[in-house]
């Protein structure tokens, strides 16, 4: 089982390859550094990634760019805006050689079911296209749960556009905290579209990002789903307490004995 950190745990990415070497884990690129330059000098934070993960010798993933973006958008103009975000993402991604890179699904909750069809139409519509350059370099993109009450939006989009591409990443938080259906559930839908999770835990009233001992969700259960399932997905501490982090990644490979 292929273990990650988030780089979020540390102040910078560098910091966060060190600490990911220590820890014997791969790393996730959890934010990009000077969003303040994005528009100005891409190409300088292109630089601070990939100098940040110089040295690193473990798994890489990135997360894409998220802030505001919903690839399901139907206005012009701010589609245009996230397609100028999303090809930044896939550019920083090829640079610092990442094996997966996570999007949010652009799921906005409890808003008319009207309004859900027509956005997940419009994500496959922009998924159709999108993912051919994925499919060109060999990386996987995964589609990641926020405000998702259940699976359904995610596996319609993967399952329509239909590219071994296009996966899954099941975030345990986001999952406890907008939706009724346990993370085991999830796991059994998703069967092997499911490639990346996202592992942390909240007590149900915030997103926290806990370590995995402290909130209401079931990691034995997950683990137990995940051996009965028979999947194998990169697993991503997405813990921002260092403390927590290290404390969890030890009760995970426990759990998972």
């Amino acid at each position: 089982m292929n273990l990650l950190i988030t780089s979020s745990v540390e102040k910078s990415i560098a910091e966060a390859a060190k600490t990911a070497t220590e820890l014997g884990t791969g790393l996730e690129i959890s934010r990009f550094p000077n969003l303040e330059k994005i528009d100005d000098d891409f190409q300088s934070i292109i630089k601070e990634m990939k100098d940040g993960v110089a040295d690193f010798d473990g798994i890489l993933t990135l997360h894409a760019l998220f802030s505001g973006l919903n690839p399901g958008v139907s206005d012009k103009g701010l589609k245009a805006v996230v397609d100028k975000r999303y090809q930044q993402s896939f550019e920083a991604a090829l640079a610092v050689g990442a094996k997966h890179v996570n999007f949010h699904s652009g799921h906005k909750g409890m808003h008319h079911r009207v309004s859900i069809e027509k956005n997940c139409q419009t994500s496959i519509k922009f998924w159709k296209e999108y993912i051919k350059q994925f499919e060109d370099n060999g990386i996987i993109a995964v589609l990641e749960n926020v405000l998702d009450f259940d699976y359904e939006h995610i596996k319609t989009i993967v399952d329509e556009v239909n590219s071994p591409f296009l996966k899954v990443c099941l975030d345990t938080g986001h999952a406890n905290l907008c939706s009724e259906i346990s993370p085991q559930d999830w796991i059994k839908i998703y069967g092997n579209r499911l490639q990346h999770m996202h592992l942390h835990n909240n007590y149900k009233t915030n997103d926290d990002h806990n370590g995995i001992k402290y909130g209401t969700v079931n990691f034995l259960g997950i683990v137990d789903t995940l051996k009965t399932e028979k999947l194998d997905p990169f697993i991503v501490f997405e813990i921002f307490n260092k403390k927590e982090l290290i404390e969890s990644i030890e009760i995970f490979k426990n759990l998972c004995q």
